[in-house]
């Protein structure tokens, strides 16, 4: 129990609180799940739950904490009635770069430019570009949005999926 206690006395001189208190205050007023803020964070739920018991002191992804950091400062703002919850999530995904990959032992940063590679040869490995567009015509009027998803990963360049990956998505 004292290492526990000497843990969540070394999270309050690095964060400010212990990460139980941090992290139980964002999913109460975002409405999230542990498992949900793990994943929002970038980090194992097993991870998370030994920061926020005290098992372990800190988090030691820098892209982690920044998220971490980005998801007080919606929560705060959430709570101050000046950000909706769907923004709030969106501005967590966002923070700390565009993503990670899980490589072996290590984790490595992956650029906006290799997603959109990604997406889009998964895409292609299913259909050819004609029948995206194709498909994308058949849908337009009814699914725009997913219309847009079928042409700019089925059969646009790849500036135009960074591009899309950059800009606003909607939600219904």
């Amino acid at each position: 129990m004292a290492d526990v206690d000497a843990n969540r006395a070394a999270q309050r001189d690095i964060y400010g609180e212990p990460l139980g208190a941090i992290v139980d205050r964002c999913r109460a007023t975002l409405g999230l799940t542990q498992g949900r803020v793990a994943a929002l964070l970038g980090i194992s739920a097993p991870m998370l739950s030994q920061v926020m018991s005290g098992q372990r002191i800190k988090i030691g992804n820098p892209a982690a904490v920044e998220r971490l950091r980005a998801m007080v400062e919606a929560t705060d703002a959430v709570a101050a009635g000046r950000l909706a919850g769907a923004d709030a999530i969106a501005r967590i995904e966002a923070a700390g770069g565009p993503g990670e990959l899980l490589t072996g032992a290590t984790t490595r940063r992956t650029s906006a430019r290799e997603i959109a590679e990604q997406v889009q040869s998964l895409f292609r490995r299913v259909a050819s570009a004609s029948d995206y567009l194709s498909a994308a015509g058949r849908i337009e009027d009814a699914h725009p949005e997913i219309a847009e998803l079928l042409r700019v990963y089925g059969a646009g360049r790849t500036d135009d999926a960074v591009a899309h990956l950059a800009g606003p998505v909607t939600a219904p």
